[in-house]
């Protein structure tokens, strides 16, 4: 790319109030940003346990290694194989639910294969299906009527087809009909991928294992830089699938394997989930308090979760409220085009089992005040 389309690129971007960077997080801001769900990375008492346990083992900052060569280290291959007896899937560890969910679906389908996405699903997800060459159709968000219909049509024309859908949608804060999704696959026989980036950990160990209908569905993506509060990713899938992406899959075979020191807070952190109950029941209490305090603002938003999307509009306008609510000590950042379509601008408040009753009343009626008085 020339110089000077990079250069009038970016001047456009600032032009449309669409420019990033990137902005130091400061501990003084009461954070409505951060996707720390259940509050686990600012735990110090958990952060003692967790070193306390692993005092003798010696956790090194880099594995210095592929999994294929010296990176299947002793630590990596336990948490596989508990991943595997609480799941009844085999597993793989990813580094990125990105590498994750790109990986699985370009190694396993290809230009014979249709895949059925969800419109508003992960750019990773898009990712994967733009190197796996499929045949690409988007269905209406969560309009299962709508998804269907395209089965109806092409379900004769492919025998490899594949629908995507994840459980807890971030931008909207809503969530899918997963029990749906599996009664559609038992009529049409498609193959079923779930990405749990946002219900893992807020759900227990995720929505399709609480639903018991983990037996149903063929792939279960499970990122873990949310409320799992650590980086890499769990793909739950057959054996064969296993087999075929540690011999084929790039992004699997050519990166270095997460450091043995993320690996044993990943199994610290599963080995602890049904332990965090009360901060499960806590996020749901106050996901519900926010959300009648908006509705009696009467502040309009569609999310059902704790992560609660307020639709603006336009860039300039939330940019400016962002950056009000930020001199007024609140940390929440607006999330716009490509991330969501042109025109529909807004503000995503991640709520965690770290914010209070009151925090969240005093956050609402300033917020109230920014979308009354920004034009």
């Amino acid at each position: 790319m020339k110089k000077e389309r990079i250069i009038k690129e970016l001047s456009e971007l600032k032009k449309d109030e669409n420019y990033r960077s990137l902005k130091l997080t400061d501990k003084k801001y009461i954070n409505f940003s951060s996707n720390d769900y259940l509050g686990l990375n600012e735990d110090k008492e958990l952060r003692g346990e967790f070193f306390q346990k692993f005092k003798d083992e010696d956790l090194l900052f880099s594995s210095s290694s592929s999994r294929l060569l010296s990176g299947s280290y002793p630590i990596i291959m336990k948490l596989e194989k508990k991943l595997e007896k609480i799941y009844n899937k085999k597993t793989l560890l990813f580094n990125s639910g990105y590498d994750a969910n790109t990986c699985l679906i370009e190694t396993l389908f290809s230009k014979t294969s249709l895949i059925i996405s969800d419109r508003y699903n992960h750019s990773s997800i898009y990712s994967g299906i733009k190197a796996s060459e499929a045949k690409l159709l988007r269905y209406r968000h969560l309009d299962y009527n709508h998804l269907e219909e395209i089965l109806k049509k092409y379900s004769s024309e492919y025998d490899d087809i594949l629908v995507v859908s994840e459980t807890v949608y971030s931008m909207d804060g809503d969530r899918a009909n997963i029990k749906k999704l599996v009664q559609l696959k038992s009529k049409y026989g498609f193959k079923l991928l779930i990405d749990e980036a946002h219900s893992f950990g807020v759900l227990g160990y995720g929505e399709c294992y609480e639903a018991d209908v983990l037996d149903l569905i063929d792939y279960v993506v499970i990122p873990l830089g949310k409320a799992g509060s650590s980086i890499g990713a769990y793909v739950l899938m057959d054996e064969l699938s296993k087999e075929y992406i540690i011999n084929k899959g790039r992004k699997f075979i050519y990166t270095t394997a997460l450091p043995p020191i993320n690996v044993a807070w990943n199994l610290f952190i599963l080995e602890k989930m049904e332990k965090f109950n009360f901060r499960r029941k806590r996020l749901i209490e106050l996901s519900i308090y926010m959300r009648n305090l908006l509705n009696e603002y009467k502040i309009e938003t569609i999310s059902s979760t704790n992560i609660i999307s307020i639709v603006i509009g336009e860039n300039q306008r939330v940019n400016k409220i962002s950056e009000n609510l930020r001199e007024k000590g609140y940390l929440i950042y607006p999330i716009k085009e490509p991330t969501v379509p042109k025109g529909t601008a807004r503000l995503r408040v991640s709520l965690t089992a770290l914010h209070t009753k009151e925090m969240i009343q005093k956050f609402v009626k300033e917020l109230n005040y920014e979308i009354d008085n920004v034009f």
